[in-house]
């Protein structure tokens, strides 16, 4: 073992075998297409999204990465094989990791014998390739897009060094002890290895359109608004995927990914709705549950919105709408209702975190001491079709203490757009994100509150920029869980994020599937499914 006293940090295991685990042939589901793995066959996939794009770099959004993480592959890897637990850190294109005493220092050795699908070597060089296009102002092949999204994860990285051929090293500013955890984790800030032969051949731009990485499936086409196909890579260095095809389609209707998986159009769905849950289990589907995902639906404030520059308004914003009548009502009980921006899956989580209780006289109370009247609020609500019924929700309790708020709702790409364009009269502006580590409390409010935070105005006090810099900078794993769960509680005295719900059915399977599992996290190993034949 070369692995430091640090080698376990807050709970994750990380393994010095040079090989990785290897594909299991057990069931997630209990219901499945019998009791063997079969190779071969095609599975098809409905997604609740359009995808953005397959630039490990650039993209976002968790559909994209369900697809992604096929395609690119990064240094650990996390077991996806069980529903349950926090999933271990696990060798991946790097066989063994040590950790200096003070969590700055990353040391990693690479996995040798690896190619991309392009025929040319995964090395060191590759790996400085990667990482100087999003930090290298001065590289050739630096790009700003790629800088900014990776910046959630990278922001204080000091320097990264070619120790030799298959040996790199990471050295950040302060202690980022979840930096392992952080690697596998994307929705964001994907830490996939690209070729670099790819990226000069095709340009930024064209990266996307043409991805080359390591992974067990390679990229065969996109056709976009209709499917994005991957093809099992038979020089994969490592263990066979059991399917030789996987063909992803956008279905943003909800009622559409249904009839697509009752009509055998498809074989997986995500998102499921939840008046479909209870039929199609009966009708022999599994839908899994799952109630500790990384995953929280939650809306952020517009803080240029004059009228939301109050604390008090967005305390009574909160206050005014009943998640737990939200969950209960339009999820049927399929969704837990989110009173922390710590997801039910944070290995920070606390179960008695509570932001602003439902109170609707309170709500009306804070609006009148900001000098609105009933009707003198008026702002927009924001929203992809799959979040409208939550919005229209929201819309209708706000109504009741005397907001006017409208809805505006978008299909995925066109979302995205919109809410990176807001208007001084938005309000609310949906989003899905989450991760296992707990400094996903950190990159939430740079993402979401930081970001917004200006000359004039600040809407961060210095009580919540003091706790998340004392969690994000602490060294010490056993006191990690206490100072992110200390800087969440503060963070929500701001009032200036609204949790609302996760998600406790997700998916849905047909019974011809073998091997799903929906793990704890928010996306899923496609190396262990099979289909009938």
């Amino acid at each position: 073992m070369i692995h430091t006293r640090r080698t376990v940090l807050r709970g994750v295991l990380a393994t010095a075998a040079s090989g990785l685990l290897a594909a299991c042939g057990a069931t997630g589901t209990g219901r499945t297409a019998g009791s063997k793995a079969r190779n071969g066959g095609t599975l098809m996939v409905g997604q609740y999204q359009e995808v953005t794009q397959f630039d490990p770099n650039r993209q976002y959004s968790w559909e994209t990465w369900r697809i992604d993480r096929n395609i690119y592959e990064t240094l650990v890897d996390e077991d996806l094989s069980s529903a349950n637990g926090v999933p271990k850190i696990i060798p991946k294109l790097a066989t063994s990791w040590k950790i200096s005493d003070d969590a700055t220092t990353y040391t990693f050795t690479l996995r040798r014998g690896v190619k991309f699908t392009d025929g040319t070597p995964f090395d060191a060089e590759a790996v400085r390739f990667n990482v100087r296009r999003f930090t290298d102002k001065d590289f050739e092949y630096y790009d700003k897009t790629s800088a900014a999204t990776m910046s959630l994860v990278y922001s204080d990285l000091k320097s990264f060094e070619v120790v030799d051929d298959h040996t790199v090293r990471y050295t950040f500013n302060h202690p980022f002890l979840d930096f392992l955890r952080q690697i596998p984790n994307s929705g964001n800030a994907a830490s996939g290895f690209f070729s670099p032969a790819a990226l000069k051949k095709y340009g930024q731009d064209g990266l996307a359109d043409h991805p080359v990485g390591t992974g067990p499936f390679t990229f065969e086409e996109r056709v976009r608004g209709d499917h994005t196909t991957l093809v099992r890579n038979t020089e994969y260095w490592g263990t066979r995927p059991h399917l030789d095809k996987v063909v992803f389609k956008p279905i943003a209707d909800d009622q559409g990914r249904v009839a697509a998986l009752r009509s055998g159009a498809v074989d997986l769905i995500s998102r499921v709705p939840a008046d479909s849950v209870a039929s199609l289990e009966k009708d022999g589907y599994d839908v899994p549950e799952n109630k500790h995902v990384p995953q929280i639906i939650y809306y952020k404030f517009n803080l240029a919105n004059k009228a939301l520059q109050d604390k008090r308004v967005r305390q009574a914003i909160i206050r005014a709408v009943d998640r737990e009548q939200l969950a209960k009502k339009i999820y049927k009980g399929y969704a837990e209702a989110a009173t922390s921006i710590i997801n039910q899956g944070n290995e920070a989580y606390d179960a008695s975190a509570v932001d602003y209780a439902h109170d609707p006289a309170a709500a009306e109370k804070l609006l009148s001491e900001a000098g609105l009247a009933s009707g003198d609020l008026k702002f927009t609500i924001l929203t992809d079709t799959t979040g409208q019924p939550t919005a229209e929700f929201i819309q209708q309790q706000l109504k009741a203490v005397g907001i006017d708020a409208s809805v505006e709702s978008f299909e995925w790409i066109t979302y995205g757009t919109r809410a990176a364009n807001l208007k001084p009269t938005d309000g609310l502006v949906l989003g899905e994100w989450g991760y296992i580590a707990a400094n996903w409390v950190r990159i939430a409010h740079n993402q979401y509150v930081a970001a917004q935070d200006g000359a004039r105005h600040s809407h961060t006090s210095e009580a919540t920029a003091e706790a998340i810099d004392t969690a994000a900078h602490n060294a010490d794993a056993s006191r990690s869980t206490e100072l992110w769960q200390a800087a969440a509680r503060t963070w929500a005295e701001d009032a200036t994020i609204f949790p609302l719900l996760s998600f406790n059915r997700y998916y849905a399977v047909a019974p011809a599937v073998g091997g799903f599992v929906w793990p704890r996290q928010n996306h899923y190993d496609l190396s262990r499914v099979w289909v009938a034949g």
